[in-house]
């Protein structure tokens, strides 16, 4: 589709190909952003582009940009209406030529009513021909209207696209990927840096690539309208001779992400055990080498000897029975030492994969996983496989982890893995086999500091049936809990989770009455579109006496019983899994124990802490249950029925979990952690809204 920009790439200093067959171009400058869209419609005068900003993709919680050119009579009905996936029906802003640009939202696979507060402008009329369209638009980054979503600094946002003809009409295609806008901190993540050293790897001429999908255009240097036309021209310059140049390169990058080029591994036998390949001997530290823990200060390890190895599903054919399919096989990790785990990149082997998530298990499955095993997880990873240690949704690709850090695997704790993929086939195709997973970085010489996921999150759940808005009590990580931090710690990653029933959730950060943006918020959330996500730069540090509080709500208007947690398919959860450094082993938990019957008291605690206390808890409860039984003249049987609510409970007052209060295992919640001053209502956005 595109050609090295020739000219003068500050006009334009950033290129992202979205797909073969739809470029964005933007250029950031002061407090405003320029895009440029580019799709290859076929250059009919009718084409509409669609480019929106979404929690993971798709259509719900969506800040939607349309630019439709004029109705033609001679359209061909191609992309004819239908019930999904349609552009915006009115509204807008007339611009030049008859062609409109439409701000719009979404909160459903509907078509998308126009924003009340229009807040992009068209800067020229777009240019059709040569079989592709070219719009020019400008924004705020922050336009403090609650229908928007703010551009964020530093870290990647979901960015769907999609073009058609005969506004408004369906698509005639559509997409999801992830982008960089204002790419400062990059090296937070290394996201460029992987597809660099992946393609270098298979002797790709990286230079060419990067050239490729990286031009830029003449003419927006001060975003003014006399200025717009030659920007159009300029981004139309840049996308001639596309269809040789830049698909070619496109798709190089491409195969380092599918079947086509992958890794020897993914190659496995009908029925065969998922493979871990790629796993060498043991290697020891290097002579004079330390394990370091805490601080935050960047140590980069130099020529790293790096292994790899693939976890992917057993060479399963996709069932054909079902549009959606939850499937999981279970995998060992190399355990003969410790090794750190440093990136990652998606193997992606079908059209037809939605999500993947690599489950970390608290334990070895039991009855032993045998070679080729899938069952059906819609949960997480089955039984004792709920931490989100590595995921990938469409536009993700793959990363590389801080230079300083790396995840450990090899530890009782990151052995056992389930890799969870799910399967959309609403053609009810047959025959489609899959080997799809993950290729796994990891190298025996550690790295500075561990990563750590610390566990946040509600267990208390005891949903009605036949609520349209049912909201958790908030779950709160306590400022006693954090202030045991000897260090700041660095979040990374968020990795928000709930089942069917989930709408809502959110982990807000609060800092001296003050609220900081959220954690992790995903307003509009959607079981089918789960991803971890980067955490915002405001938000990312952890200080000593910092809170976090989460909330779920849910819709359980489809339930007749009550719903309540757990693992299985019909139960829910409410948990945010927060990649941070350096791992704290006392820091796995950090949860109040509404679930125990004592919102006032919380768990903060790593595993060894949190198995003695959920034991005390356990033998406590039985105890109970059995003076209960006895005064109320009932036989003493175990009952495996689980109450509508926890019992209220006096936990500071049970002898047995007074260790764990003297250790700090266990600490007390003030009431003074949940009030302050809220954030975002002085700007607010489509991705957090604070509670009136």
């Amino acid at each position: 589709m595109h050609v090295p920009f020739q000219g003068r790439s500050s006009d334009f200093p950033h290129c992202a190909l979205l797909s073969p067959a739809f470029a964005l171009h933007w250029a950031v400058r002061g407090d405003n952003i320029t895009l440029g869209l580019d799709a290859d419609t076929g250059g009919h005068p009718d084409s509409w582009l669609g480019l929106a900003l979404s929690d993971a993709g798709g259509m719900k919680g969506a800040d939607i940009i349309v630019v439709a050119g004029p109705p033609s009579p001679a359209s061909d009905g191609e992309g004819a209406d239908g019930p999904d996936g349609d552009a915006a029906a009115g509204g807008g802003l007339l611009g030049p030529g008859g062609w409109r640009v439409i701000d719009a939202y979404s909160l459903n696979f509907v078509r998308p009513p126009a924003d009340p507060q229009q807040d992009v402008t068209l800067l020229s009329a777009p240019l059709s021909g040569a079989n592709h369209t070219v719009a020019v638009v400008t924004r705020r980054l922050r336009t403090c209207d609650p229908w928007d979503r703010h551009i964020q600094v530093g870290i990647p946002q979901t960015v769907g696209w999609a073009y058609g003809r005969g506004w408004p009409s369906k698509h005639l295609a559509r997409g999801d990927s992830s982008v960089f806008f204002v790419p400062e901190a990059d090296r937070l993540w290394g996201a460029a840096n992987a597809t660099a050293r992946a393609a270098k790897s298979r002797g790709l001429n990286v230079t060419s690539i990067t050239a490729a999908i990286s031009g830029a255009a003449k003419g927006v240097a001060n975003g003014v309208a006399d200025g717009a036309t030659a920007a159009a021209n300029s981004v139309a310059d840049a996308a001639k001779g596309v269809a040789t140049a830049a698909k070619g390169a496109f798709q190089k990058v491409a195969n380092l992400f599918s079947d086509s080029d992958g890794p020897e591994a993914v190659s496995t036998s009908a029925g065969a055990e998922p493979r871990v390949a790629g796993a060498s001997g043991p290697a020891e530290r290097e002579e004079g080498e330390e394990e370091v823990k805490g601080g935050l200060a960047a140590s980069v390890t130099l020529n790293e000897p790096m292994q790899e190895l693939t976890v992917v599903m057993p060479n399963i054919t996709v069932p054909d029975n079902a549009t959606t399919n939850y499937l999981c096989t279970r995998v060992t990790l190399p355990s003969d030492r410790k090794y750190h785990l440093v990136g990652f990149r998606a193997i992606v082997q079908s059209p037809l994969i939605h999500h993947m998530i690599l489950f970390a298990c608290d334990r070895p499955p039991n009855p032993p996983a045998k070679a080729g095993d899938v069952y059906e997880c819609l949960s997480a990873g089955g039984d004792g496989c709920t931490t989100h240690y590595v995921g990938w949704a469409p536009g993700k690709m793959g990363i590389d982890y801080p230079p300083n850090v790396g995840l450990p695997i090899g530890e009782t704790d990151s052995t056992y893995f389930a890799l969870q993929v799910h399967y959309n086939n609403p053609e009810r195709v047959s025959g489609v086999v899959d080997a799809s997973g993950f290729e796994l970085r990891y190298t025996p010489r550690l790295r500075p500091y561990d990563a750590g996921i610390l566990t946040l999150g509600q267990q208390a759940i005891a949903i009605p049936p036949g609520q349209r808005r049912f909201t958790l009590k908030p779950n709160v990580c306590p400022s006693t809990c954090t202030s045991r931090l000897t260090t700041p710690l660095r979040l990374l990653a968020s990795g928000l989770h709930m089942h069917t029933l989930g709408r809502s959730i959110v982990t807000q950060h609060i800092r001296n009455g003050t609220e900081l943006p959220p954690v992790g918020s995903k307003r509009f959330y959607d079981f089918d579109y789960q991803s971890s996500d980067p955490v915002p730069l405001d938000s990312s540090i952890l200080a000593p006496g910092d809170v976090l509080i989460t909330t779920c709500t849910y819709d359980s208007r489809g339930r007749t019983n009550v719903t309540r947690y757990g693992e299985g398919t019909e139960d829910e959860m409410c948990f945010n899994f927060v990649l941070y450094y350096p791992k704290n082993p006392d820091f796995l938990y950090c949860a109040s124990l509404d679930a125990a019957g004592d919102p006032r008291v919380a768990l903060c605690a790593g595993s060894n802490a949190t198995a003695a206390i959920t034991g005390t808890l356990r033998r406590a409860a039985r105890g109970r249950n059995a003076t209960a039984r006895a005064a109320a003249g009932t036989a003493a049987v175990e009952t495996t029925t689980r109450p509508a609510a926890p019992a209220s409970a006096n936990l500071s007052a049970v002898p047995a979990l007074a260790p764990f209060f003297r250790s700090g295992s266990l600490v007390r919640v003030p009431p003074a952690d949940s009030v302050y001053e809220p954030h975002g209502r002085e700007c607010p956005d489509m991705s957090y809204m604070p509670e009136a």
